[in-house]
């Protein structure tokens, strides 16, 4: 019995130290970009998992009072506890917001309004929700002027968010009798607007000057590269993750590698056009929001990010997950501001109007 007891926490250590080096390079797979190799963009995929396990193994070692291996455990969570809090952010609600010299923004992937009809009997909820947010700048992406009457048309837009009298939208694309791209809805006046040049079939990035009071804040809205995942690519998905077969993950692999790997590689280069754009212009403040289309933990966000303040890991609760389909639990919505800014009560949005849900805070310019 002991000879058992020995070979099992022999195994249960191996694996410990196999994880924990796992969330450790996984912590560090931002750095890597993609262009040179894929196999750390999957593990940045990897790293809530990987953190989890860790976690489990640290409180096994606790209960069978297994104090030398703990030690494991805690020196990978300290390694990585940079990593960890932009992840796992435990911040509380803050009820006392600053008034002065303090904003409202919101970014929200609108899924072209939910293709939903907007009627006086039948009013759109998607363009209710934003019309009723309070947000001073909005950031839309896969925004959509439709050309038929009873859905949103470019004026039924305007007239339902005739709060914001300052308006840019960058169109992307045409789909039928859709008119799709970025846009930006502000209450202060934006005064200068252009799309940033990278490589893209049908996403975008815009950079906008907008002049709050006496101060000029430079905004980027994003809608990076996607992962062109095909309904039933999203539905293999969901059938691994439920039953775990390992006859549909070698299905799972085969359908997706090949979309992943150019999409991680596509963005990488996407993040570094946006960077360069941002630093050729100099003014008092910085956003960088919108859909990332990848994780906190990636070789993307990571680049954008650079010298800013990741607003839900500053003050915000949580994993903040922002895709709601198909079981993909990741937070790709984001809002990115300059140390010169301060966020309060980063939020993730509850309302499933379209397939992601939105994402705001208040931001205080100091």
């Amino acid at each position: 019995m002991k000879i058992l007891r020995i070979v099992f926490h022999s195994f249960l250590l191996t694996a410990h130290v196999i994880i924990a080096l796992l969330f450790l390079v996984s912590a560090l797979s931002d750095k890597i970009s993609p262009e040179y190799s894929t196999l750390f963009a999957y593990l940045g995929l990897g790293f809530p998992i990987f953190c989890l396990l860790n976690f489990l193994f640290v409180l096994y070692w606790l209960f069978t009072q297994e104090w030398r291996f703990i030690w494991i455990g805690l020196l990978a969570f300290l390694l990585s506890w940079g990593q960890v809090q932009l992840y796992f952010p435990l911040h509380s609600p803050t009820d006392d917001i600053p008034k002065e010299h303090t904003i409202k923004l919101l970014t929200y992937n609108i899924m072209a309004f939910g293709y939903k009809e907007h009627t006086p009997e039948k009013p759109n909820p998607t363009i209710r929700y934003i019309a009723e947010s309070g947000a001073d700048i909005v950031c839309l992406q896969e925004y959509a002027e439709d050309t038929q009457k009873k859905y949103l048309t470019k004026q039924k837009i305007y007239k339902e968010l005739e709060m914001y009298p300052y308006k840019s939208v960058v169109y992307l694309t045409r789909t039928g009798r859709l008119r799709n791209g970025i846009a930006v809805f502000s209450k202060y006046p934006i005064i200068k607007s252009e799309r940033i040049n990278y490589k893209s079939e049908s996403n975008g990035s815009a950079l906008h000057q907008i002049r709050i009071n006496d101060k000029i804040l430079t905004l980027v809205n994003n809608h990076l590269e996607s992962f062109k995942l095909t309904t039933e690519d999203r539905s293999r998905y969901s059938s691994f993750l439920k039953e775990m077969d390992s006859e549909k993950l070698e299905d799972l692999r085969g359908s997706l590698q090949q979309k992943l790997g150019t999409a991680f590689k596509i963005r990488a280069s996407q993040a570094r056009a946006i960077v360069a754009a941002v630093d050729s212009v100099q003014t008092d403040y910085t956003i960088i929001c919108g859909d990332f289309n990848d994780t906190p933990i990636s070789y993307a966000h990571h680049t954008l990010q650079q010298n800013l303040v990741d607003a839900f890991s500053e003050s915000g609760r949580g994993m903040g997950i922002s895709y709601n389909e198909n079981l993909f639990w990741f937070r790709i919505d984001h809002i990115l501001h300059s140390p010169n800014m301060k966020s309060y009560n980063c939020t993730v949005g509850d309302v499933k109007y379209s397939d992601h849900y939105p994402m705001w805070c208040y931001l205080k310019l100091e």
